[in-house]
């Protein structure tokens, strides 16, 4: 039994080092990333579109918190949605397409674990925080001209009024895994929580219409390629 005891206390104390060989250093480091979105319109009914992203986030481990580290950075985020349908009043195909371009900061916490020098995980949550830079609606016909207009801009029903609020802000997390602690692969998930119409739109709306618009909320998946430096 004794014998038995010896073993298992020098497995556990080995384990124990080499777990605390792997933990990542504590400090400051960069994290260039690019990649894709699938995002959507919530309350629109309509279909996912792809995009594109890319950024540079910091990361701060914290110094004897094991791999425990807050992060922060400026990301490029390509969103929208889009449908396609028979207009029987046209008597032609429609497409319609939304896409918005916000600049993003997103502030997390996450953990890192590395299972050795050259394989290691990663998690992390928070809210990020974001302002819509440019976008664009269009309506394309199979038969008839595109028509277009601004996103965040005005809105040629209810006075020319700014149907879309630029400021939204939401929850998201990033799960991946790096190799060499320099090469990093990622997926997420964004939420958006701000109802994206403006309130003067959405009363004018109802007055007109006697129906209340649904909140309309970003929500956007994302896979990114990083190294970091």
């Amino acid at each position: 039994m004794k014998k038995f005891l010896t073993i298992a206390l020098a497995v556990l104390f080995t384990g124990n080092a080499m777990a605390l060989d792997n933990v990542p250093e504590s400090g400051i480091s960069w994290v260039g990333f690019a990649g894709m979105t699938v995002s959507n319109l919530k309350g629109t009914g309509l279909d996912p579109k792809m995009g594109v992203t890319f950024g540079i986030k910091m990361d701060y481990v914290l110094p004897s918190a094991y791999g425990t580290y807050l992060t922060a950075g400026v990301d490029w985020a390509h969103r929208g949605a889009r449908n396609t349908y028979f207009n029987p009043g046209l008597n032609t195909d429609e497409t319609f397409k939304v896409q918005s371009h916000y600049l993003e900061i997103p502030i997390r916490v996450g953990y890192r674990y590395n299972f050795s020098d050259m394989l290691g995980v990663y998690g992390e949550v928070g809210p990020y925080f974001a302002i819509g830079v440019t976008g664009k609606g269009k309506l394309k016909y199979e038969d008839l001209a595109d028509q277009s207009y601004m996103f965040f801009g005005k809105h040629y029903d209810f006075g020319n009024m700014k149907g879309i609020q630029r400021f939204d802000c939401g929850m998201g997390f990033r799960v991946g895994a790096e190799y060499k602690q320099m090469y990093s692969l990622t997926i997420g998930y964004d939420w958006g929580i701000t109802d994206m119409y403006t309130d003067d739109y959405r009363t004018a709306f109802k007055v007109a219409s006697g129906y209340a618009l649904p909140k309309m909320k970003n929500r956007s998946f994302v896979a990114t390629v990083g190294f970091r430096f």
